[in-house]
């Protein structure tokens, strides 16, 4: 969704003319928000409705051609409900919107819509038809369905709307099992009550709030407090959607302030939200452990190593050298993780290991690890050693090119990473395809917060890039400002919070300080 918040999105639908075009239309948009409406059509509709019209769709049109209008007449009527009204204003134009919630008197919560952005300020006023799903929280699950309170639902088609009948000391969840393609914004007194009932909402609807108060902060609706509070008042858990949610944010603002003088403390912090989650799963599987639980481990692992977690740091190393002496020592599914950290902070020798693995194995799988390993080394010199791999043989020519891409996003040093590709920008575009051509160097632009490198691309595009780069570039010179101004407001934010947060610490234990 973050894509389609930005000036450079497009409507899912849209006239294509040129070669680019037909490339820009099957991209992230095209596909995944088209996934996620068709999603939030079956949670509105219902089950039964929802595949009740694909059937009549699919044995009307059996052997024949149809059209996306033929697909909402049928799913109206298996519904009842006015499909195609709804699904204009999510095919046929960019964006989405945001429900803003306010508790009002007397068991009234009025709603109003807007669209939802990032980093695009100006961006043209559009309204939806939106279809809203909403259930009371407060009860656990089972007890709930005893009580007979189900979701509820609302095709909310103006700008404001209402939701009457809900109880003052009930929370009140939107966008049911986050199954709508549309943020929610709560009122104060909403979203406290929503704090207090965290245990009784299900996985998909904490990691819909997780999603929805870390876009609130991107665009500017809301302090990064608001994301940390909430991740901090979660009950203890070990489900791989929520915690990875958790780790994704952390890794970007960790990424976010690189360099800076409050990525250290930032990192402290952040350990401290993983390691309990990590002290949970443990470096071991147990008896008959479920798949997503060894995902989270390995997840874990490298997200604490990237934090610079010394304990974790410590047990790859040690992890690693035994398995230099025994491979069946570490389990393979924690290879890339450990591999991972162990290049992450490499010295040469250990870096000379790691290469001298990828080029002696005959398994696709094993090369890539270790090779995504010598792409993470932070040390500048071994940044420099790693890049020139990208010319070589010793990886396919698909890899070859993400190997430098991945080193930008790793290694702490886009800088270097930039002046080496454009050194070598013929060579590296030899191994890619026509789309790679247009999207390649722009691509590497992507990891910069400065706001000088915008002007940079912008030259080289000019001197150096085909017209039909032209989307790629918008696409990048947006990322590289929003990061920009993003940093600046994120890190007055994290260090207040932090230092209230070591302040709160010292006055419940003040011996600490002795």
């Amino acid at each position: 969704m973050e894509g389609d918040a930005r000036s450079t999105t497009h409507p899912i639908q849209q006239p294509v003319a040129t070669e680019a075009e037909v490339n820009s239309a099957f991209d992230d948009i095209t596909y995944k928000k088209g996934q996620s409406f068709l999603r939030m059509l079956e949670s509105f509709l219902g089950d039964d409705a929802f595949r009740g019209g694909i059937r009549r769709y699919i044995a009307a049109h059996m052997y024949s051609n149809a059209t996306t209008a033929d697909l909402w007449n049928a799913l109206s009527k298996a519904s009842g409900k006015p499909v195609g009204e709804i699904a204009a204003g999510w095919t046929e134009q960019p964006g989405f919107p945001v429900a803003k919630v306010k508790r009002e008197h007397g068991g009234n919560v009025s709603l109003t819509q807007e669209r939802f952005s990032i980093n695009f300020a100006n961006g043209p006023p559009l309204e939806w038809k939106i279809p809203l799903t909403y259930a009371l929280v407060g009860l656990p699950a089972e007890a709930s369905a005893k009580a007979g309170e189900t979701p509820a639902t609302l095709l909310m088609t103006n700008k404001a709307d209402s939701i009457h009948n809900i109880s003052a000391d009930r929370a009140l969840k939107l966008n049911v099992n986050g199954a709508g393609n549309y943020r929610v914004e709560y009122d104060e007194r909403s979203w406290k009550l929503l704090l207090g009932a965290l245990k009784n909402l299900g996985v998909e609807d904490r990691v819909n709030l997780l999603s929805d108060a870390w876009a609130l902060v991107q665009a500017n609706r809301a302090p990064i407090t608001l994301y940390l509070e909430l991740a901090e008042k979660l009950p203890a858990s070990t489900e791989l959607a929520e915690r990875e949610q958790i780790i994704h944010v952390l890794d970007f603002i960790n990424r976010l302030l690189s360099g800076s003088s409050e990525q250290e403390k930032f990192q402290r912090y952040a350990r401290s939200l993983l390691r309990p989650t990590f002290a949970a799963v443990g470096w071991e599987a147990g008896p008959a452990e479920q798949p997503a639980t060894a995902n989270l481990r390995a997840s874990l692992i490298t997200a604490l190593g990237t934090l610079n977690d010394p304990k974790v740091v410590a047990d790859c190393r040690e992890r690693f050298k035994a398995f230099l002496g025994d491979p069946e020592s570490l389990a393979p599914n924690l290879r890339p993780a450990i591999f991972s950290v162990v290049g992450r902070y490499s010295d040469e020798s250990t870096w000379n290991k790691l290469h001298d693995l990828g080029l002696k194995t005959t398994s696709i799988e094993e090369k890539q690890n270790y090779y995504d390993a010598l792409a993470d080394a932070i040390d500048p010199t071994l940044v420099k050693k790693t890049l020139p791999i990208a010319l070589t043989d010793e990886l396919p020519t698909s890899r070859a090119v993400f190997l430098v891409l991945r080193v930008a996003r790793e290694s702490g040093h886009p800088d270097v990473v930039w002046e080496f590709a454009r050194a070598n920008m013929k060579a590296l575009l030899a191994k890619t395809d026509a789309l790679g051509a247009n999207t390649y160097a722009p691509s590497l632009f992507t990891f910069f917060s400065d706001d000088s490198r915008a002007q940079e691309l912008t030259t080289y595009a000019t001197n150096s890039l085909p017209p039909a780069s032209a989307p790629e570039v918008a696409k990048a010179l947006d990322e590289i400002q929003f990061r920009f101004e993003f940093k600046k407001r994120l890190a007055p934010q994290l260090s207040a919070w932090i230092d209230g947060k070591n302040t709160a610490e010292r006055v419940k234990s003040p011996i600490a300080d002795h």
